[in-house]
Protein backbone atom coordinates (compact mmCIF):
# COMPACT_ATOMS: atom_id res chain seq x y z
CA UNK A 1 0.00 0.00 0.00
CA UNK A 2 2.86 2.30 0.84
CA UNK A 3 4.41 1.68 -2.59
CA UNK A 4 1.07 2.52 -4.21
CA UNK A 5 0.82 5.83 -2.35
CA UNK A 6 4.49 6.62 -3.15
CA UNK A 7 3.82 6.06 -6.84
CA UNK A 8 0.64 8.10 -6.59
CA UNK A 9 2.62 10.89 -4.97
CA UNK A 10 5.26 10.82 -7.74
CA UNK A 11 2.55 10.96 -10.40
CA UNK A 12 1.01 13.86 -8.56
CA UNK A 13 4.28 15.78 -8.58
CA UNK A 14 4.70 15.09 -12.29
CA UNK A 15 1.17 16.26 -12.97
CA UNK A 16 1.61 19.48 -11.02
CA UNK A 17 4.85 20.25 -12.85
CA UNK A 18 3.77 18.93 -16.23
CA UNK A 19 4.10 22.22 -18.07
CA UNK A 20 7.72 22.94 -17.01
CA UNK A 21 8.61 19.31 -17.76
CA UNK A 22 7.07 19.52 -21.24
CA UNK A 23 8.97 22.75 -21.87
CA UNK A 24 12.26 21.22 -20.63
CA UNK A 25 11.69 18.09 -22.72
CA UNK A 26 10.91 20.10 -25.83
CA UNK A 27 13.85 22.48 -25.39
CA UNK A 28 16.36 19.67 -24.67
CA UNK A 29 15.07 17.64 -27.60
CA UNK A 30 15.23 20.57 -30.02
CA UNK A 31 18.59 21.73 -28.67
CA UNK A 32 20.16 18.28 -28.99
CA UNK A 33 18.69 17.81 -32.47
CA UNK A 34 19.98 21.20 -33.63
CA UNK A 35 23.45 21.00 -32.06
CA UNK A 36 23.98 17.43 -33.36
CA UNK A 37 23.07 18.50 -36.89
CA UNK A 38 25.72 18.93 -39.65
CA UNK A 39 25.59 22.70 -39.06
CA UNK A 40 27.42 22.27 -35.74
CA UNK A 41 28.98 18.77 -35.98
CA UNK A 42 30.42 17.70 -39.30
CA UNK A 43 29.36 14.14 -40.12
CA UNK A 44 32.22 11.65 -40.44
CA UNK A 45 32.35 8.60 -42.67
CA UNK A 46 34.16 5.40 -41.78
CA UNK A 47 36.10 3.16 -44.12
CA UNK A 48 37.83 0.03 -42.91
CA UNK A 49 39.68 -3.08 -44.07
CA UNK A 50 40.76 -6.32 -42.40
CA UNK A 51 44.13 -7.77 -43.33
CA UNK A 52 46.34 -10.70 -42.33
CA UNK A 53 50.13 -10.32 -42.04
CA UNK A 54 52.07 -12.51 -44.46
CA UNK A 55 55.71 -13.02 -45.57
CA UNK A 56 56.99 -11.30 -42.42
CA UNK A 57 60.40 -12.22 -41.02
CA UNK A 58 60.61 -12.73 -37.28
CA UNK A 59 62.67 -10.05 -35.52
CA UNK A 60 61.46 -10.55 -31.93
CA UNK A 61 59.02 -12.51 -29.79
CA UNK A 62 56.07 -10.50 -31.13
CA UNK A 63 53.38 -12.34 -33.07
CA UNK A 64 53.04 -11.44 -36.79
CA UNK A 65 49.85 -9.50 -35.96
CA UNK A 66 51.58 -7.45 -33.25
CA UNK A 67 54.50 -6.85 -35.59
CA UNK A 68 52.08 -5.66 -38.26
CA UNK A 69 50.44 -3.17 -35.87
CA UNK A 70 53.87 -1.83 -34.84
CA UNK A 71 54.72 -1.12 -38.48
CA UNK A 72 51.28 0.38 -39.20
CA UNK A 73 51.78 2.76 -36.26
CA UNK A 74 55.25 3.80 -37.45
CA UNK A 75 56.02 7.48 -37.97
CA UNK A 76 57.02 6.76 -41.59
CA UNK A 77 53.44 5.76 -42.49
CA UNK A 78 51.87 8.46 -40.31
CA UNK A 79 54.01 11.30 -41.72
CA UNK A 80 53.47 10.18 -45.31
CA UNK A 81 49.68 10.13 -44.82
CA UNK A 82 49.67 13.55 -43.14
CA UNK A 83 51.60 15.00 -46.07
CA UNK A 84 49.82 13.15 -48.90
CA UNK A 85 46.29 13.95 -47.72
CA UNK A 86 46.98 17.44 -46.27
CA UNK A 87 45.55 16.31 -42.94
CA UNK A 88 46.43 19.59 -41.24
CA UNK A 89 43.98 21.40 -43.54
CA UNK A 90 41.43 18.62 -43.16
CA UNK A 91 41.63 18.90 -39.35
CA UNK A 92 41.69 22.75 -39.44
CA UNK A 93 45.16 23.03 -37.91
CA UNK A 94 47.26 26.08 -38.75
CA UNK A 95 50.84 25.32 -39.81
CA UNK A 96 52.17 28.24 -37.71
CA UNK A 97 50.50 26.97 -34.53
CA UNK A 98 53.17 26.45 -31.81
CA UNK A 99 51.64 23.05 -31.04
CA UNK A 100 51.17 22.13 -34.69
CA UNK A 101 52.63 18.60 -34.59
CA UNK A 102 51.05 17.69 -31.27
CA UNK A 103 47.60 18.78 -32.46
CA UNK A 104 48.06 17.09 -35.85
CA UNK A 105 49.16 13.77 -34.38
CA UNK A 106 46.37 13.81 -31.78
CA UNK A 107 43.78 14.30 -34.52
CA UNK A 108 45.46 11.62 -36.63
CA UNK A 109 45.28 9.01 -33.86
CA UNK A 110 41.65 10.02 -33.16
CA UNK A 111 40.74 9.35 -36.78
CA UNK A 112 43.04 6.44 -37.68
CA UNK A 113 42.83 3.23 -35.65
CA UNK A 114 44.54 -0.18 -35.88
CA UNK A 115 42.95 -3.01 -33.90
CA UNK A 116 43.83 -6.66 -33.48
CA UNK A 117 40.81 -8.93 -34.02
CA UNK A 118 40.15 -12.17 -32.15
CA UNK A 119 41.11 -14.10 -35.30
CA UNK A 120 44.63 -12.57 -35.39
CA UNK A 121 43.88 -10.23 -38.29
CA UNK A 122 44.24 -6.43 -38.10
CA UNK A 123 41.39 -3.99 -38.67
CA UNK A 124 42.38 -0.67 -40.23
CA UNK A 125 39.76 2.02 -39.59
CA UNK A 126 39.73 5.61 -40.83
CA UNK A 127 37.20 8.37 -40.08
CA UNK A 128 36.89 11.46 -42.26
CA UNK A 129 34.36 14.13 -43.17
CA UNK A 130 34.87 13.07 -46.80
CA UNK A 131 33.99 9.40 -47.54
CA UNK A 132 36.44 9.31 -50.46
CA UNK A 133 39.30 10.50 -48.25
CA UNK A 134 38.65 7.80 -45.64
CA UNK A 135 38.49 5.16 -48.40
CA UNK A 136 41.67 6.40 -50.10
CA UNK A 137 43.51 6.60 -46.78
CA UNK A 138 42.76 2.95 -45.95
CA UNK A 139 44.04 1.89 -49.37
CA UNK A 140 47.14 4.08 -48.97
CA UNK A 141 47.85 2.64 -45.50
CA UNK A 142 47.92 -0.90 -46.94
CA UNK A 143 50.17 0.21 -49.83
CA UNK A 144 52.49 2.11 -47.48
CA UNK A 145 52.64 -0.89 -45.15
CA UNK A 146 53.79 -3.11 -48.03
CA UNK A 147 56.44 -0.55 -48.99
CA UNK A 148 57.61 -0.14 -45.39
CA UNK A 149 57.97 -3.89 -44.78
CA UNK A 150 59.88 -4.36 -48.05
CA UNK A 151 62.15 -1.44 -47.15
CA UNK A 152 62.93 -2.95 -43.73
CA UNK A 153 63.57 -6.40 -45.17
CA UNK A 154 65.61 -5.01 -48.08
CA UNK A 155 67.91 -3.20 -45.64
CA UNK A 156 68.90 -6.57 -44.19
CA UNK A 157 69.20 -8.08 -47.66
CA UNK A 158 71.44 -5.22 -48.85
CA UNK A 159 73.75 -5.91 -45.91
CA UNK A 160 73.83 -9.61 -46.82
CA UNK A 161 74.41 -8.82 -50.52
CA UNK A 162 77.33 -6.49 -49.74
CA UNK A 163 78.88 -8.98 -47.31
CA UNK A 164 78.63 -11.87 -49.79
CA UNK A 165 79.93 -9.64 -52.60
CA UNK A 166 83.02 -8.77 -50.53
CA UNK A 167 83.63 -12.46 -49.85
CA UNK A 168 83.32 -13.20 -53.59
CA UNK A 169 85.91 -10.51 -54.38
CA UNK A 170 88.30 -11.94 -51.77
CA UNK A 171 87.87 -15.47 -53.12
CA UNK A 172 88.35 -14.24 -56.70
CA UNK A 173 91.66 -12.59 -55.74
CA UNK A 174 92.71 -15.78 -53.94
CA UNK A 175 91.77 -17.90 -56.98
CA UNK A 176 93.71 -15.65 -59.38
CA UNK A 177 96.77 -15.73 -57.10
CA UNK A 178 96.72 -19.53 -56.80
CA UNK A 179 96.09 -19.93 -60.54
CA UNK A 180 99.11 -17.69 -61.23
CA UNK A 181 101.29 -19.81 -58.91
CA UNK A 182 100.16 -23.01 -60.65
CA UNK A 183 100.91 -21.53 -64.08
CA UNK A 184 104.47 -20.75 -62.97
CA UNK A 185 104.94 -24.37 -61.84
CA UNK A 186 103.47 -25.61 -65.12
CA UNK A 187 105.78 -23.47 -67.25
CA UNK A 188 108.99 -23.94 -65.27
CA UNK A 189 108.63 -27.57 -64.21
CA UNK A 190 106.18 -28.97 -66.74
CA UNK A 191 103.72 -30.11 -64.07
CA UNK A 192 100.26 -30.41 -65.59
CA UNK A 193 98.65 -33.34 -63.78
CA UNK A 194 100.83 -34.45 -60.91
CA UNK A 195 99.14 -37.78 -60.19
CA UNK A 196 99.03 -38.99 -63.81
CA UNK A 197 102.52 -37.71 -64.60
CA UNK A 198 104.12 -39.44 -61.62
CA UNK A 199 102.40 -42.70 -62.47
CA UNK A 200 103.29 -42.61 -66.18
CA UNK A 201 106.87 -41.36 -65.74
CA UNK A 202 107.60 -43.88 -63.00
CA UNK A 203 106.32 -46.69 -65.21
CA UNK A 204 108.41 -45.43 -68.14
CA UNK A 205 111.51 -44.95 -65.99
CA UNK A 206 111.44 -48.48 -64.61
CA UNK A 207 110.84 -49.89 -68.09
CA UNK A 208 113.93 -48.09 -69.35
CA UNK A 209 115.98 -49.39 -66.44
CA UNK A 210 114.89 -52.91 -67.27
CA UNK A 211 116.26 -52.64 -70.79
CA UNK A 212 119.86 -53.54 -71.56
CA UNK A 213 120.31 -51.19 -74.52
CA UNK A 214 118.61 -48.09 -73.13
CA UNK A 215 119.51 -44.66 -74.45
CA UNK A 216 121.26 -42.81 -71.57
CA UNK A 217 119.97 -39.44 -72.74
CA UNK A 218 116.38 -40.61 -72.72
CA UNK A 219 116.82 -42.17 -69.28
CA UNK A 220 118.36 -38.95 -67.98
CA UNK A 221 115.49 -36.92 -69.40
CA UNK A 222 112.84 -39.12 -67.73
CA UNK A 223 114.77 -39.01 -64.45
CA UNK A 224 114.99 -35.19 -64.66
CA UNK A 225 111.24 -34.96 -65.14
CA UNK A 226 110.68 -37.27 -62.13
CA UNK A 227 113.05 -35.14 -60.04
CA UNK A 228 111.05 -32.03 -61.00
CA UNK A 229 107.87 -33.74 -59.89
CA UNK A 230 109.52 -34.78 -56.60
CA UNK A 231 110.83 -31.25 -56.08
CA UNK A 232 107.64 -29.29 -56.83
CA UNK A 233 104.91 -31.94 -56.94
CA UNK A 234 103.84 -31.59 -53.30
CA UNK A 235 103.71 -27.80 -53.65
CA UNK A 236 101.68 -28.17 -56.86
CA UNK A 237 99.21 -30.52 -55.16
CA UNK A 238 98.90 -28.20 -52.16
CA UNK A 239 98.22 -25.14 -54.32
CA UNK A 240 95.83 -27.14 -56.52
CA UNK A 241 93.85 -28.29 -53.47
CA UNK A 242 93.61 -24.74 -52.15
CA UNK A 243 92.46 -23.56 -55.57
CA UNK A 244 89.66 -26.15 -55.68
CA UNK A 245 88.59 -25.15 -52.15
CA UNK A 246 88.58 -21.45 -53.13
CA UNK A 247 86.53 -22.22 -56.25
CA UNK A 248 84.03 -24.19 -54.19
CA UNK A 249 83.68 -21.31 -51.68
CA UNK A 250 83.37 -18.79 -54.52
CA UNK A 251 80.59 -20.81 -56.16
CA UNK A 252 78.72 -21.06 -52.83
CA UNK A 253 79.00 -17.30 -52.29
CA UNK A 254 77.86 -16.71 -55.86
CA UNK A 255 74.74 -18.84 -55.28
CA UNK A 256 73.98 -16.87 -52.09
CA UNK A 257 74.53 -13.58 -53.93
CA UNK A 258 72.16 -14.57 -56.74
CA UNK A 259 69.52 -15.73 -54.23
CA UNK A 260 69.71 -12.44 -52.29
CA UNK A 261 69.48 -10.36 -55.50
CA UNK A 262 66.54 -12.47 -56.64
CA UNK A 263 64.83 -11.83 -53.28
CA UNK A 264 65.48 -8.09 -53.61
CA UNK A 265 63.84 -8.00 -57.03
CA UNK A 266 60.89 -10.17 -56.03
CA UNK A 267 57.53 -8.41 -55.61
CA UNK A 268 55.61 -9.66 -52.56
CA UNK A 269 52.48 -8.70 -50.65
CA UNK A 270 52.84 -8.41 -46.88
CA UNK A 271 49.14 -7.73 -46.15
CA UNK A 272 46.56 -10.26 -47.29
CA UNK A 273 43.18 -8.52 -47.57
CA UNK A 274 40.30 -10.33 -45.88
CA UNK A 275 37.82 -7.43 -46.05
CA UNK A 276 38.47 -4.85 -48.76
CA UNK A 277 37.82 -1.17 -48.00
CA UNK A 278 34.83 0.54 -49.57
CA UNK A 279 33.57 4.12 -49.84
CA UNK A 280 30.97 4.65 -47.11
CA UNK A 281 27.54 5.93 -48.19
CA UNK A 282 26.30 6.47 -44.63
CA UNK A 283 27.86 8.56 -41.88
CA UNK A 284 29.30 6.80 -38.83
CA UNK A 285 29.53 9.88 -36.57
CA UNK A 286 27.72 11.54 -34.89
CA UNK A 287 24.95 9.14 -33.87
CA UNK A 288 22.22 11.77 -33.59
CA UNK A 289 19.57 9.62 -31.91
CA UNK A 290 22.05 8.69 -29.17
CA UNK A 291 23.05 12.33 -28.61
CA UNK A 292 19.37 13.36 -28.46
CA UNK A 293 18.50 10.48 -26.13
CA UNK A 294 21.37 11.17 -23.72
CA UNK A 295 20.77 14.94 -23.76
CA UNK A 296 17.03 14.61 -23.12
CA UNK A 297 17.63 11.98 -20.41
CA UNK A 298 20.16 14.15 -18.59
CA UNK A 299 17.90 17.22 -18.87
CA UNK A 300 14.83 15.34 -17.62
CA UNK A 301 16.62 13.69 -14.70
CA UNK A 302 18.10 17.02 -13.72
CA UNK A 303 14.71 18.68 -14.02
CA UNK A 304 13.06 15.96 -11.90
CA UNK A 305 15.68 16.48 -9.20
CA UNK A 306 15.08 20.24 -9.11
CA UNK A 307 11.29 19.83 -9.26
CA UNK A 308 11.34 17.31 -6.41
CA UNK A 309 13.36 19.74 -4.29
CA UNK A 310 11.08 22.71 -5.09
CA UNK A 311 7.94 20.64 -4.46
CA UNK A 312 9.17 19.72 -0.96
CA UNK A 313 9.89 23.38 -0.20
CA UNK A 314 6.35 24.31 -1.26
CA UNK A 315 4.92 21.61 1.00
CA UNK A 316 6.89 22.78 3.99
CA UNK A 317 5.66 26.32 3.46
CA UNK A 318 2.05 25.11 3.34
CA UNK A 319 2.53 23.07 6.51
Amino acid sequence: MKKYFDNDEVLGVLWRWKKPLIVIFSLSFLGAAIFSSPIFIKPKFKSFARVYPTNLKKYSEESPTEQMIQILESDAIRDTLCLSFNLDSLYDIESDDPYYKDLLFREYYDHVQFKKTKYESVEIEVLSTDPKVSYDMVKSIIDLYNIQVKTLQDEKLFEAVNTVKEMMVQKKVEMDTLESELNILRRKFGILDYGSQVKNLSKEYYKLLARSNVDPNKLAKVKAELDNLKLKGVEYENISGRLWSARDSYNNFKLQFEEHVKELNRKKEYAMKIVNPYKADKKAYPVRWLIVFVSVSVAMFGALGVISFLDRLDRKKVE
